[in-house]
C-alpha cells in the first residue's frame, strides 16, 4: 500500500478486514461507497458498505464506520451513525475504532449499532498488502480490493472467480479462475476473458434489463451459452474518492 495518512490506511485495512469477515457467498462489500440519503437527499459517504448481492433489501444493508481516534469514541458518534442508518435505509451498522469507546457510547449503542475495537498496528500488519493494482486507471495505484473466492452454479457447471472493485474509480475487476485472466470491466462495457466462451459485463440497471424505478445498482454480469447470469452488484452513480 502506498504511503498514506494514517486514517486513510486504517480505513482501507478495515475494508480488507470486512472482506474477510463478511464477504460470504450472498454478500457484496464496497469500500468508500456513496449512497443518496432518502431523508437528506444528499450523497452520503459510507466507509464500508455490506449488501445482499442479489436484492436491494434494506434489512441486509450494513454500514461500517471507521474511526481512527487517539481517544475513545463518544456518544455523539453513536448518535450520528444512528442518523445515517435511517438516512441511507440500512438495517445495521458497525463502528470500528482504534481507541475504544466511552462507557456512555457503549450504553447508547443499541442492537443496530455494534462496536468493534481494532488496533491500528495489528490491523495494518495483517491487511496492508491486501490491495492490488487498478488496471482501469493508472492514477489509482494499488486500490483494488479482491473478494474471497466465489463459487456459483452457472449453466451446466460451476463458475470459480474473484471479483474486485477499485475504491477510487470503483471499476469492477475479475479474476477468472478457469483461464487465470485478470481484467477490469468499465461500467457499460463487456470483456471476453481467455476462456473465449465467457463474456463479462458491468451493466447498469435499466428498463431494458427489466428494472423499474430509479436505477440503484451496476451489475457484474456473465454471458455463457446465450444465458445471462447476475454475479455481483455495486451502488450506482459512484463518486471518486477525495482522500
Amino acid at each position: 500500500m502506498k504511503d498514506r495518512r494514517k486514517p486513510e490506511v486504517y480505513e482501507r485495512c478495515v475494508a480488507a478486514w470486512a472482506i474477510e469477515h463478511f464477504d460470504f457467498i450472498d454478500i457484496t462489500v464496497t469500500a468508500n461507497a456513496k449512497i443518496r440519503g432518502v431523508i437528506s437527499n444528499r450523497s452520503r459517504q459510507i466507509d464500508v458498505l455490506l449488501e445482499d448481492r442479489f436484492k436491494g433489501n434494506p434489512e441486509a444493508r450494513v454500514i461500517v464506520e471507521v474511526k481512527l481516534h487517539g481517544r475513545p469514541v463518544d456518544i455523539e458518534v453513536i448518535e450520528a451513525v444512528e442518523a445515517k442508518i435511517r438516512d441511507v435505509n440500512a438495517g445495521d451498522s458497525v463502528i470500528v475504532s482504534s481507541g475504544g469507546f466511552t462507557s456512555s457510547a457503549i450504553r447508547r449503542s443499541e442492537e443496530n449499532v455494534k462496536l468493534t475495537l481494532l488496533d491500528y498496528n495489528k490491523l495494518v500488519d495483517e491487511y496492508s498488502d491486501a490491495y492490488d493494482n487498478c488496471f482501469a486507471n493508472n492514477d489509482c495505484g494499488q486500490e483494488v480490493l479482491w473478494s474471497v473466492d466465489k463459487l456459483d452454479e452457472v449453466g451446466p457447471g460451476w463458475l470459480m472467480y474473484k471479483y474486485g472493485k477499485c475504491i477510487r474509480c470503483h471499476t469492477f475487476h475479475v479474476l477468472c479462475q478457469d483461464c487465470g485472466s485478470v481484467f477490469p470491466i468499465p461500467d457499460g462495457s463487456t470483456v471476453t476473458c481467455g476462456c473465449d466462451d465467457k463474456e463479462w459485463g458491468a451493466i447498469p440497471e435499466s428498463e431494458t434489463s427489466g428494472h423499474t424505478g430509479t436505477p440503484e445498482s451496476t451489475w457484474l454480469m456473465l454471458k455463457l451459452d446465450g444465458e445471462y447470469y447476475g454475479l455481483q452488484r455495486k451502488p450506482i452513480g459512484k463518486v471518486a474518492s477525495q482522500i
